[in-house]
């Protein structure tokens, strides 16, 4: 975007030179007028007449302001006149009398004539230092412009600086030389000259300014890469450790949460009931007679069992209860917001849903049973406290016969 600026500030830039030397071109056109009006006079006709002239063309060279030029017009005016007079007096004395009247008249038509030359010259005159001054005028304001354009765009940056300081001083000779130049040509060539240096400079400091940018872009592109690369690999890293995550909170056997999800879980839960939050209950759950599962059909089959028990507990207790593999064949659940008698109905529905498992080993049939105990968890104790009750109450079911839960 900051390229696209300094390209239209470029672009306007030129655009009023182009008109400058436009105007330029007109100056030229109207010293030639100048010049083709002032040789229509009739040189050596009188001494005052042409030292006025001489002193005109001095002024003119010079850009005098029309101030400056008025007397010798005025002058000039006069010098015409005395030599119209001096002419008609000496065609009065060589012609006869009756003709002196239509001898007068020519004498006067020729005045006429002349006068109305010197007016035109005159105006032609005022209107060249007009344009002149206009020029003047237009060079000091493209100066002030440029240098401002280019200040503003390029703040801080020593290569735009530079082209300030040499735009800059080339206007400066520029404006000065068209008011010293001597004659048409003169001026033209010099105008030409400083306006194709200016841009030679603007030439030279894109070219050194599109090498820049270049480095820059191309600098931008690696990076661009390098932060995609970077955001790629945060990603993966993002995503590693999300997995790792959930593998440290995971059993790998049941998929269900592990210890230390249910020890997290926990943690949340004894800072809620201790602020009165919720209220909630802890249920310790085994597998019956597990060992001898293992032994009469192998681990194999234990391993199967414990999947099959965790998932049916994972999907019963969806959206009511967490469920943890708390080691072995045993589970704990967390039922927050429940009282003792709701988690009490739960919990024996599950183990009712377990006894309905259809388990086989080795083309045999396998009963299995869950055991299980509760206990409320008390806004005073701690998270621990509350499960090995629960734990006590498991092994107090256990001793009632198994396949029940018993709450302490």
């Amino acid at each position: 975007m900051e390229q696209d600026i300094w390209e239209r500030k470029y672009n306007l830039a030129l655009e009023r030179m182009e008109r400058d030397e436009r105007d330029f071109r007109a100056i030229e056109e109207s010293l030639r007028r100048l010049v083709l009006r002032l040789s229509a006079l009739a040189r050596g006709q009188s001494e005052a007449a042409d030292r006025l002239l001489d002193q005109l063309g001095d002024g003119l060279k010079h850009a005098a302001s029309p101030a400056e030029l008025e007397p010798l017009l005025d002058g000039l005016a006069e010098a015409v006149a005395a030599l119209d007079a001096r002419v008609a007096g000496e065609a009065a004395m060589r012609e006869p009398a009756e003709t002196s009247e239509p001898v007068e008249t020519a004498a006067t038509a020729a005045a006429s004539d002349d006068t109305a030359a010197v007016a035109a010259l005159r105006a032609d005159v005022a209107k060249l230092q007009d344009l002149l001054a206009e020029v003047s005028g237009r060079l000091g304001d493209m100066t002030r412009y440029l240098v401002a354009e280019l200040e503003d765009a390029t703040a801080g940056n020593d290569p735009g600086r530079t082209l300030g300081e040499q735009v800059s001083e080339e206007m400066r000779l520029l404006a000065e030389q068209t008011l010293e130049a001597s004659d048409v040509t003169a001026l033209r060539d010099q105008v030409t000259a400083r306006l194709a240096v200016i841009d030679q400079h603007f030439r030279d400091y894109r070219e050194r300014e599109d090498a820049r940018l270049a480095t820059y872009r191309e600098r931008a592109e690696r990076m661009r890469d390098r932060v995609e690369e970077l955001e790629t690999q945060a990603t993966s890293l993002q995503d590693s450790l999300r997995r790792e995550h959930e593998l440290a909170l995971t059993d790998p056997l049941t998929g269900l949460p592990n210890r230390l999800a249910y020890e997290r879980q926990m943690a949340q839960l004894e800072a809620d009931v201790r602020e009165g939050r919720v209220t909630a209950c802890v249920g310790a759950f085994d597998i019956d007679h597990f060992k001898t599962i293992n032994d009469t059909f192998g681990h194999a089959a234990g391993d199967a069992v414990l999947r099959i028990v965790g998932n049916t507990l994972a999907r019963a207790l969806e959206g009511r209860a967490f469920v943890a593999r708390y080691g072995g064949e045993e589970f704990a659940v967390v039922f927050a917001g429940y009282s003792a008698e709701d988690a009490l109905v739960v919990a024996r529905e599950l183990c009712a849903t377990v006894e309905g498992l259809a388990f086989h080993a080795s083309q045999k049939p396998v009963k299995v049973t869950m055991s299980g105990g509760l206990t409320r968890f008390g806004a005073e104790e701690r998270a621990a406290t509350a499960f090995d009750r629960a734990d006590r109450a498991l092994y107090a079911a256990k001793r009632a016969g198994r396949n029940t839960c018993i709450v302490l």
